[in-house]
């Protein structure tokens, strides 16, 4: 892969500053000008999070940190890796990078009034084709990984609804079987697939990220999904039949089991169970020790999730309720410090957590406050932004 020039690097690095003064302005203009001239990219992009900003975020963020760190690639690899992974659950294309690219430098070149071929614009242009060269690398890794193996597949393929089951009022349950009888493809607890549907009324397929919920199923997906009131996409799917069809793109993720660490802790809110409990039954099935805590933290007790499952792990050592409302569980009300200082005597214990944002940065910050190292933390975050820390 090429290396990029000392000029190109300085070059980079010193307009970081401005790209930052102007990130909002110009990754909302980048957007607009991108779905303009290619509104095809709307069947990959998530436009809950165009409208609420978010995905304008994570660009503006992302593109800052290569260039704080455009001298040693190897810093951001971890975020690379995370982004590649999300990208491949896309099924985004190598032909789809130049389009990224001309439309983005365009943007930076209005922004700042630069004529064509304008030092600034050469040294973007090739920092930009380095940084694609490496997600295509990563992401072609990721597909030939997906599509290995008789029940492996590279793209979006058609499977049905086999059964469903309510498991709150808010959540329900789908198992999804290939339509063309074939197994499914192994994953890891933890991990999610991509599920593209096209809700009635809408011109544009839409995708999301859903986590497996149970883990070595060789018939079937299970995942669980929340109705959002504002959700196009749940609501779509919760109107959905045994005998529809959906098309489901092979599992992907890095938020998985570490399988070196004595004890574990799994920390969930809401829906956010669905990963953490495929971790716990791979656990169960792979070491059988009971040397796992699961605190699961929901509004009450009509939305306790799996209880039966997790209690059934034979991995579990410690099972916590905490509600926020009703007095059936381990705690009445929002999951606190002294809680978690109480409930986790043992700081040396890896740590899951998935849930709302909010949610896990209260708890983020609290187990840090407890004494459990970052590195020892490991978290989803469902959206454009994977990081906790800002």
């Amino acid at each position: 892969m090429a290396e990029l020039s000392q000029k190109t690097i300085h070059t980079v690095k010193s307009t970081a500053p401005l790209l930052a003064e102007q990130g909002a302005a110009i990754t909302a203009a980048f957007y607009d000008r991108l779905f303009v001239q290619h509104p095809e990219l709307l069947n990959v992009f998530n436009q809950a999070n165009q409208r609420q900003g978010t995905q304008a975020e994570a660009l503006f963020n992302a593109v800052l940190a290569y260039a704080s760190n455009i001298e040693n690639i190897a810093a951001i690899a971890p975020a690379v890796t995370h982004i590649a992974h999300k990208h491949a659950s896309l099924g985004i294309r190598p032909d789809q990078y130049p389009v990224v690219g001309k439309h983005l430098l365009a943007t930076i070149q209005d922004t700042f009034e630069l004529p064509d071929g304008h030092d600034i614009l050469v040294a973007w242009a090739e920092a930009y084709q380095l940084l694609a060269d490496i997600f295509i690398q990563a992401e072609e890794g990721i597909y030939k990984i997906n599509e290995a193996g008789e029940q492996g597949w590279r793209d979006f393929k058609p499977f049905i609804i086999d059964r469903i089951v309510v498991e709150s009022p808010l959540v329900r349950t789908f198992y999804l079987k290939s339509v063309d009888g074939l197994p499914v493809q192994n994953y890891q607890g933890g991990q999610y697939i991509s599920v593209r549907v096209q809700p009635e009324g809408s011109e544009y397929a839409a995708i999301r990220q859903y986590s497996l919920s149970d883990f070595s199923d060789e018939n079937c997906y299970r995942i669980s999904t929340k109705r959002e009131d504002y959700g196009v996409v749940t609501q779509y799917m919760h109107n959905l039949s045994i005998g529809d069809q959906v098309e489901v793109h092979a599992p992907t993720g890095i938020f998985t089991l570490d399988q070196s660490a004595e004890r574990h802790v799994f920390i969930s809110g809401g829906v956010g169970i669905t990963a953490l409990l495929g971790m716990l039954k791979q656990l169960a099935a792979t070491q059988g020790r009971a040397n796992a805590t699961f605190i699961q933290c929901v509004r009450d007790k009509s939305h306790e999730l799996f209880a039966d499952e997790i209690l059934a792990a034979s991995a579990l050592g410690t099972y916590k309720l905490c509600l926020t409302t009703g007095q059936e569980g381990d705690a009445e009300g929002r999951i606190t410090e002294a809680l978690l200082r109480d409930w986790l005597p043992d700081k040396t214990a890896t740590v899951y957590l998935c849930g709302p944002r909010p949610f896990m940065q209260s708890v983020y910050q609290a187990l840090l406050a407890i004494g459990f190292a970052d590195d020892a933390i490991h978290y989803e975050v469902f959206g454009p932004n994977a990081s906790l820390q800002s």
